[in-house]
């Protein structure tokens, strides 16, 4: 399915609401978006990102503000490691 999205001044886009839909987007939710070759691609990751951080940081002993946000940290919010 391929449907057009105009860019905003500011560099946003509306996804439609069919693609929306189907891919399980709702308002406010976070969104993981990655090149593949010349495409933009949007996933919906599996697992809020702020309830990862939350479990690392208690597993580490330190509040989540203490963290140092960092490569592996980011795979293991953000891309499920």
């Amino acid at each position: 399915m391929k449907l057009k999205a105009k860019v905003g001044p500011k560099g946003q886009i509306v996804i439609p609401k069919p693609i929306r839909d189907r891919i399980g987007i709702n308002p406010s939710d976070i969104v993981l978006i990655d090149m593949e070759g010349d495409k933009a691609v949007i996933e919906v990751p599996h697992r809020d990102p702020m309830e990862v951080v939350k479990e690392i940081s208690q597993r580490f002993g330190v509040k989540s503000s203490e963290l140092i946000w960092g490569d592996k940290l980011y795979d293991e919010v953000l891309g499920g490691g």
